[in-house]
């Protein structure tokens, strides 16, 4: 009986590379909600470790050193959030291409996620209280065999992530 099934190898350098194309860039309500976030976990989380820094003080003790510890550990997080947020935020992007919807992500750690659109069995768009107090929204793509999202595009506008889920509900009834 012949073989049926092909599996052919394909040459690195035959797939279009992704690099070429043009990233659409995250909204600038996007940057603004990431940064409050940024501001409010760190004015919180500085005002938890002073809390006691203030209190020792006020009673003339001595502040242990592990208080002091986590000042400057949180001090440090806070400095590489912060470069992540600015180094990596227009790194961030989103590519819509014939056949597939790839999207960026970070500066620390580098991300791409490309889902083919004959993979999409579903898509949805979520949007919390925060995001809906700066107009953004996630686009979540879920594909077979997995429990959860296979790539969530966070920070689109609410306008722009409804037309991709369309755009994509109706490629992937195609595909």
């Amino acid at each position: 009986m012949a073989n049926l099934f092909q599996n052919p190898t394909s040459p690195l350098e035959s797939l279009p590379p992704i690099d070429e194309d043009e990233f659409e860039p995250m909204p600038a309500r996007y940057r603004r909600q990431r940064w409050t976030v940024f501001a409010v976990v760190v004015c919180l989380g500085i005002g938890v470790l002073c809390a006691p820094i203030v209190w020792l003080a006020l009673q003339e003790e001595v502040i242990p050193d592990p208080v002091w510890g986590m000042l400057i550990a949180m001090g440090l997080i806070s400095v590489l959030w912060a470069i992540e947020e600015f180094r990596g935020f227009p790194v961030r992007g989103v590519l819509l291409r014939e056949r597939d919807l790839t999207f960026r992500s970070g500066f620390w750690v580098r991300e791409t996620v490309t889902v083919p659109f004959n993979r999409i069995q579903h898509s949805e768009v979520s949007q919390g209280p925060l995001a809906r107090a700066f107009g953004v929204c996630t686009l979540k793509l879920y594909t077979a065999g997995s429990s959860g999202a296979n790539l969530r595009v966070p920070g689109l506008d609410f306008e722009r992530a409804q037309e991709l889920r369309a755009y994509l509900d109706e490629r992937a009834g195609k595909s």
